[in-house]
């Protein structure tokens, strides 16, 4: 008889955590392709402030989306701090849409505990409920962003008549 195989556990899913306006988000490990650091934005004529610009990386253009004003209205009038980044990210089911998060600062890795997320709670904006799916409690709190959802948020959207650019 052979001795019995230690079984594996599996692993917690993770969360890459950043930080936006001073508050702690996180986004599914799975849906991260890289970190890249911050590059000079091309602006889009008349496109909305929730747009930062796009980037060429390797050759494709991608759009970079600003986080900061999707969650909590328009940009303020400041330059980015050295800490930001560009989380390149890309749905983990079809369509697979591609873009950049523009972030203020990375915030490590948080584990998504075995329980789940913790709803919202009642304070949240209409705007973080349509845009973070729960909230990882365990101090520092951190909202879990949909990143479908940010696609799917109506001034990403109308930039290409109902879906962002793949």
């Amino acid at each position: 008889m052979e001795p019995a195989q230690p079984t594996r556990a599996k692993s917690a899913p993770r969360c890459i955590a950043v930080v936006v306006r001073g508050s702690l988000y996180g986004v599914r490990v799975e849906e991260v392709q890289e970190v890249i650091g911050l590059r000079p934005l091309t602006r889009v004529f008349h496109a909305p402030d929730e747009l930062a610009g796009v980037i060429s990386l390797r050759g494709e253009v991608l759009p970079v989306l600003d986080v900061g004003a999707l969650l909590a209205g328009p940009a303020q009038a400041s330059s980015p701090s050295p800490d930001a980044r560009i989380v390149v990210v890309r749905e983990s089911r079809a369509p697979r849409r591609r873009a950049g998060l523009l972030v203020d600062e990375l915030g490590g890795l948080r584990d998504v505990p075995d329980a789940g997320l913790e709803p919202l709670p009642s304070t949240a904006s209409e705007a973080v409920r349509q845009l973070v799916v729960g909230v990882i409690a365990t101090a520092p709190p951190c909202g879990v962003l949909d990143v479908s959802a940010l696609f799917d948020s109506e001034p990403i959207a109308r930039l290409s008549g109902g879906e962002a650019e793949t």
